[in-house]
């Protein structure tokens, strides 16, 4: 039997334009809560035998869905499932990558073996956020792919903003300001951060010249830093002002933080559901999946991988 695909909570449209991207067909997943607050969970498919990709949305409730996630690819395996390929288009608790204060939990590096553990045979994510790592085959053992919406979000800006200067707003940001200086032939600009708390950061840097510019991030959370840059911006003399990010998880309040500061439109991806969605991760994603499904059964027949 072909492969098929399983969404999660959050899903639906992101899981119908997959479905149609690759051609297999989706189910969702059975959930729901206990009055106590744990999780059901139910496969409503047959799997035994079939490659199956699950979808699980963790940008609203990161804690549930990684319930989700590990339930499902558990349940899976035990069903039978040939394989497990888990798409997780934002990827949580990647941030916390390291001990930044003595005891504090290493929260990437904890979800990571926990969703290897649970049983997935590859795992698929959009732009997630690396900072002290190059490539995502360091976080990861099975075969992972950290595939990228940047490209499709810098050609849907050059259609609304000619001569926009991309403003990264911190280094971390530098690598998807290329992406976008790239494909807008436009230069580019790299602020420095210092983050003072979760809603306070201190920003330096100015452009000076143009009327035009695009901030470019892979996630905006709060929204504290999108909005002190435009801020900046604004003050440098910049007219109009546009924000895209792959993630926009928009976290108590940021919308309107941002959109106070004087940006005139945020563009974003599907990767969370939110109401500036303008661009599909969909084919990113789509190729990910294909690429991931002939690795992992190349690796299963050579012995490499035996789950």
């Amino acid at each position: 039997m072909g492969a098929l695909l399983l969404s999660g909570e959050w899903c639906s449209e992101l899981a119908r334009k997959l479905s149609e991207r690759v051609g297999f067909p989706y189910y969702a997943l059975i959930t729901r809560k206990f009055p106590d607050g744990e999780t059901y969970l139910r496969i409503p498919v047959e799997v035994s035998g079939r490659d199956v990709v699950l979808l699980i949305c963790a940008g609203r409730r990161p804690n549930d869905a990684l319930v989700e996630a590990v339930f499902s690819s558990t349940t899976l395996k035990r069903l039978g499932a040939k394989s497990v390929i888990l798409v997780m288009p934002y990827f949580p608790y990647a941030r916390q990558d390291s001990e930044f204060q003595r005891g504090e939990a290493v929260s990437l590096a904890i979800v990571s073996k926990m969703l290897e553990e649970s049983g997935i045979d590859s795992l698929i994510t959009v732009d997630m956020h690396l900072h002290r790592f190059k490539e995502i085959s360091e976080v990861f053992s099975v075969p992972a792919y950290n595939v990228s919406v940047m490209p499709d979000l810098a050609d849907y800006v050059e259609k609304i903003c000619r001569d926009c200067v991309v403003v990264a707003p911190d280094e971390e940001a530098e690598q998807w300001a290329r992406v976008f200086s790239e494909r807008l032939k436009s230069e580019y600009v790299v602020f420095k951060k210092k983050r003072l708390g979760d809603y306070q950061v201190e920003i330096s840097g100015a452009i000076r010249g143009a009327e035009r510019a695009v901030i470019v991030d892979d996630i905006i959370s709060t929204g504290a830093t999108i909005a002190t840059v435009a801020q900046a911006l604004a003050e440098s003399g910049v007219k109009e002002i546009i924000v895209a990010c792959a993630h926009a998880l928009l976290a108590d309040g940021a919308e309107g933080r941002v959109l106070g500061a004087g940006v005139r439109e945020i563009i974003a991806s599907d990767t969370v559901v939110n109401p500036f969605m303008k661009v599909s991760a969909a084919p990113a994603i789509g190729v990910g999946i294909l690429h991931a499904i002939q690795e992992v059964k190349r690796l299963k027949a050579s012995g490499d991988i035996v789950r």
